[in-house]
């Protein structure tokens, strides 16, 4: 999937349980949310350390679910510290995280959010596994438990979660947050570190000089930025591969190419304007889907075209 793809997937997320928070229906947009996450190739290479971390400490949890060492941990009286957020009376996990944010706080250095990454991400997993378990018990024919476990999400997805919170003075002050405040908030937070991520990369390869758009005629072989496909896959050449030879034989390959010329000069045919318009756009589409799929969705609409009887068509100027 292309990044763009991602972008707008990432944000549709984040819009959905915007609408939907404090809803079962927002507990299932958490299930879709992760399940992408954990799917998607490109988000497995920048969240897999991330990914790795949750999924370790969520382990030690349910280690300490099994033997009953979870329930002395009142969610009630535990202390969540400003100078030491993830210490005091909390669950012993993420010490990894706790010893970076001491030593920044230590050093007087700014606080990285992305640090806690894990700790937000984890959130959302153990969502993810309450309704993975619900379905999975349709699937085995057990509704009983699959109810069970939803009723567990239809209570889960708004409550509320006493909280008691140290400042940095050393004042106690004891409130109360929603779970649905606190799933958008993670969904917000990694949502954003994808989105930087992502634009931090196209910044940086806009940055650099672009290698060249080339098309080698007597190998029937497209080059669009580093990425190679193949035009001709047989003896007899398609008329794609004429459309680039006619578009790439010009001084400016961003000039368009017209219908009557590739005909004429290429095919060496007359060109019927009444009809032969249909066969170069059918042309043109076939195109633009073998090199989407080529690059594996990297590169979209390569040709732009018209389909008037004097047609013509043209690389797509973003590709230029």
């Amino acid at each position: 999937m292309t990044t763009d793809k991602i972008k707008n997937k990432i944000e549709s997320f984040i819009s959905q349980y915007q609408e939907n928070s404090g809803t079962f229906e927002g507990f299932r947009i958490i299930f879709d949310f992760v399940g992408f996450l954990k799917s998607e190739p490109y988000l497995q290479k920048i969240l897999g350390d991330v990914l790795e971390r949750a999924e370790s400490q969520k382990q030690i949890m349910l280690q300490m679910k099994e033997t009953k060492e979870l329930d002395k941990y009142d969610p009630g009286k535990m202390v969540f510290d400003l100078k030491n957020p993830l210490d005091s009376s909390a669950l012993p996990v993420f010490k990894q995280e706790n010893d970076s944010w001491q030593k920044k706080i230590k050093n007087q250095e700014d606080l990285n959010i992305f640090i806690l990454l894990p700790i937000y991400l984890l959130d959302l997993i153990i969502v993810h596994g309450l309704m993975a378990k619900a379905q999975d018990n349709i699937k085995s024919n057990n509704p009983e438990e699959a109810n069970r476990l939803a009723q567990i999400a239809k209570e889960e997805c708004f409550s509320l979660a006493p909280i008691n919170i140290k400042d940095v003075q050393g004042d106690l002050k004891s409130t109360t947050v929603s779970t649905a405040s606190f799933h958008l908030e993670c969904m917000g937070l990694i949502g954003k570190y994808i989105l930087d991520t992502i634009g931090a990369e196209e910044f940086l390869a806009n940055s650099k000089p672009k290698p060249p758009i080339s098309f080698d005629k007597d190998k029937s072989v497209l080059n669009v930025r580093g990425e190679v496909i193949k035009i001709a896959r047989q003896k007899d050449r398609p008329i794609d591969h004429y459309i680039l030879e006619c578009i790439f034989s010009k001084d400016d390959i961003s000039d368009p190419a017209d219908f009557s010329e590739i005909s004429r000069d290429y095919l060496k045919e007359e060109y019927d304007k009444a009809k032969d318009w249909n066969k170069f756009r059918h042309a043109c589409d076939n195109l633009n889907k073998k090199i989407e799929k080529d690059t594996r969705d990297k590169i979209n609409d390569f040709l732009v075209y018209s389909t008037e009887k004097l047609g013509w068509c043209k690389i797509n100027q973003k590709h230029l």
